[in-house]
């Protein structure tokens, strides 16, 4: 399926989406839209925070790729997070990936996007979505993401981010407490990945001091453990594969991606362990041995450190969430 769109406003993205809002509506700054049959089946839940701030929930299983034209003619702030689901996109100079724990900060005006979702795996996303022409605040970290007509950021492998998101999905709380809530949560969220910019500005000082066969070499380092996350070679072994000694190693890596290398597989491997848990595919145990660890104590430790909440909790939130969706099949749980 291939859809084109201008957009001049928040709401200009949704315009042929078919409005499947209950009514009179259960909560009356929701509005929820079902997928085009044709592309597969699920929904888009919109969650109106005030003008110009929106979260979009989006829950589906496509049965076609589906690509995006999509042309953004007004300041458009946004902060989007996958927890499954890939896919790519691209502007006239950048191109980027869509996949599962990453995050992405994006500004645009006049500028056009291009979006490919895949069918192989549940899309599941969330969007944090900003007009900046009502948005009031003198930030000098937003005055220098918006110098340019395009900006973007993404972050893989951060506990924080999807901690914040997980608190956004499972809201305790309804009503205008929940709007005050998830705004609340937007602004935390939004705060954390401007600090997250400013400091990629002084990293990118860094990289100086590195030359451009040690920065390769440091992507390639950070490619492996993606790949090998589960069981990922030593510190000396790593090294050796990216032709680095171990030192330069270690400070590269922390001073080009923020976090050390240890910090970064413990990241990957949290992320996959919450999925896993909220998807209920296994028990705390199970999920501690499929993403590495043979210690329970010492895993549930870790996640809690991570998330804020046991393991075990966790799942027993997921499940009730699921039960939830079950009775009340035509409401996104988000």
């Amino acid at each position: 399926m291939k859809l084109q769109i201008d957009t001049w406003d928040l709401s200009g993205a949704y315009g042929d989406w078919q409005d499947v809002t209950p009514s009179p509506p259960q909560k009356q700054h929701h509005q929820i839209y079902s997928i085009p049959t044709v592309s597969g089946t699920g929904h888009l839940q919109r969650i109106f925070l005030r003008q110009g701030l929106e979260i979009n929930w989006f829950d589906a299983e496509l049965h076609e790729p589906v690509t995006m034209d999509v042309g953004i003619h007004y300041p458009h702030l946004e902060i989007s997070y996958t927890m499954s689901g890939t896919g790519c996109w691209e502007t006239s100079t950048q191109a980027f990936n869509l996949s599962a724990g990453v995050s992405s900060l994006i500004y645009m005006r006049e500028a056009r996007l291009h979006a490919e979702l895949s069918p192989k795996e549940p899309l599941q996303h969330m969007e944090l979505r900003i007009d900046l022409r009502h948005f009031d605040a003198n930030l000098p970290e937003l005055e220098r993401l918006t110098a340019n007509p395009v900006y973007c950021r993404q972050t893989a492998g951060s506990p924080q981010i999807p901690l914040i998101v997980e608190q956004m999905k499972h809201c305790p709380y309804n009503g205008s407490l929940q709007k005050l809530y998830l705004e609340g949560k937007a602004l935390e969220l939004l705060a954390f990945h401007l600090d997250g910019a400013d400091k990629e500005e002084m990293r990118q000082q860094v990289k100086s001091k590195l030359t451009a066969e040690d920065i390769q070499c440091l992507h390639e380092a950070k490619a492996i453990l993606s790949r090998t996350w589960k069981q990922p070679p030593s510190l000396l072994g790593l090294a050796r594969l990216t032709g680095l000694n171990d030192y330069k190693l270690k400070l590269g890596f922390k001073e080009l991606f923020g976090t050390t290398v240890f910090g970064y597989v413990r990241s990957l491997r949290m992320n996959e362990a919450r999925y896993i848990l909220e998807q209920g595919k296994a028990n705390v145990s199970e999920t501690a041995i499929m993403v590495g660890y043979h210690n329970v104590s010492h895993f549930a430790s870790l996640f809690r450190k991570t998330f804020g909440y046991n393991p075990s909790e966790f799942g027993k939130l997921a499940s009730a969430v699921a039960l939830s969706q079950q009775k009340n099949p035509h409401i996104v749980s988000r």
